[in-house]
């Protein structure tokens, strides 16, 4: 019956929306960034993670209710539509305290209806052509840009992306504060720092209500990402999939160990996710092959690249070299324990 119901409200929400993918994700409670494609238990905390289906979507920053299948203008501002993720609710139009993350029935013997709504940390475009990192408080978003005459930016966004104003914030390049601009829309350098590239910058942020503390935020800008144009990538992984063989799955472990080496060399904090998160479903599957005597490193490996997934996210240098010390031992560990 609940198979029945899920085809229901998911052919129901694909004949509204184009047919659009749904994704199954399972999401810790207590961990928003630490997902899975599998049912399974919280890498860090080991609370049973929560089914949620998210879908792609084309969304406008300044109206969130905005939902499209392809990209565009928005109706309501004709700002350019930006690709998000958003999450799917099964509601009851009669009974609205009634909601659910997955398809079930209402209490008049009906099938719940489906919509979409904007979810927090669905939205990771930068606004202004930067860099784009999430704060270690898990609620602010921060974007930096270099122009090409040195001049660096600091945007403040919240947990879906819209703009703050920085009348609450500090931050320091080294010594040197960065000054509130007229409109208080973002931070700014007094200084010039371009000087040969890649310019390296170390952010240090004070977030309000974080008790004197900073978070602190490593920006690498390439010429070609201040001048405009696309930055040559030699390393792009294929379509991902699980082989069929347990040799095929180790050198798809590999092959994302060689793109995560590469990120981390080129400053791509961002982007460690893919690669990341594919290795853990990757390993995950390894283990279910070849039995417990890889449960070990695999563990250590799930929480590598949780880490790496995380760090990048927010963009600290210190923390992501760590954690690709603990992926690399633990990819050591794997192949020792496949060659015993």
């Amino acid at each position: 019956m609940v198979v029945s119901i899920l085809l229901v409200a998911i052919s129901l929400f694909e004949s509204q929306n184009l047919n659009r993918e749904v994704m199954n994700v399972w999401l810790c409670p207590l961990h928003q960034d630490e997902q899975a494609t599998l049912l399974m238990k919280c890498p860090v905390c080991d609370t049973e993670m929560v089914e949620r289906a998210l879908v792609s979507s084309y969304s406008c920053p300044m109206h969130l209710n905005i939902d499209e299948v392809n990209e565009g203008k928005c109706p309501i501002c004709r700002m350019g539509l930006v690709s998000t993720v958003r999450e799917l609710q099964w509601f009851c139009p009669d009974s609205p305290q009634l909601v659910s993350s997955v398809p079930k029935m209402c209490t008049d013997g009906t099938p719940m209806e489906v919509r979409s709504l904007p979810m927090a940390h669905g939205d990771h475009n930068p606004k202004h052509g930067g860099i784009l990192f999430m704060a270690p408080d898990g609620y602010h978003h921060l974007e930096g840009t270099l122009s090409a005459d040195g001049e660096f930016r600091l945007y403040l966004y919240n947990d879906f992306t819209q703009p703050l104003k920085t009348t609450r914030f500090m931050a320091r390049i080294d010594s040197f504060a960065l000054e509130s601009s007229t409109q208080e829309n973002y931070l700014v350098s007094g200084t010039n720092l371009t000087s040969e590239y890649p310019v390296e910058i170390v952010l240090y942020v004070h977030f309000p209500e974080a008790h004197g503390t900073e978070a602190r935020f490593d920006f690498v800008f390439t010429e070609t990402m201040v001048m405009g144009g696309l930055a040559e990538d030699n390393l792009i992984l294929p379509e991902f999939r699980i082989p069929e063989t347990a040799d095929g799955i180790f050198e798809e472990i590999m092959e994302r160990d060689a793109r995560i080496r590469y990120l981390i060399a080129n400053g791509v904090w961002p982007d460690l996710y893919i690669p990341a998160l594919e290795a853990k479903d990757l390993v995950l599957a390894l283990v279910e092959k070849e039995n417990a005597r890889l449960a070990h490193p695999g563990k250590k490996m799930v929480r590598a690249a949780w880490l790496l997934d995380v760090y990048g996210d927010m963009g600290n240098r210190v923390e992501v070299e760590k954690a690709y010390q603990l992926f690399n031992q633990s990819i050591r560990e794997l192949k020792a324990a496949r060659e015993n």
